[in-house]
């Protein structure tokens, strides 16, 4: 397995709870009507994230090397 950049992983689950529970709000009583589009942000984020973290800063912030 590919040694990946943790602080990108543990960014990109935050990143999806906090993307899914925007996507469920509605008022009561209500469905969340949003366009099919949106839910599809919350795979292509993280996957933005993950690159981000991997290929461009390449620094990791949780697992730091002495």
């Amino acid at each position: 397995m590919k040694n990946r950049n943790l602080t990108g992983v543990v960014l990109a689950i935050i990143y999806c709870f906090v993307l899914y529970g925007i996507l469920i709000e509605a008022p009561p009583g209500e469905v969340p009507d949003h366009p099919p589009w949106a839910y599809l942000m919350i795979p292509l984020g993280a996957i933005a994230i993950t690159a981000l973290f991997d290929f461009v800063i390449k620094y990791d912030f949780i697992k730091k090397k002495e």
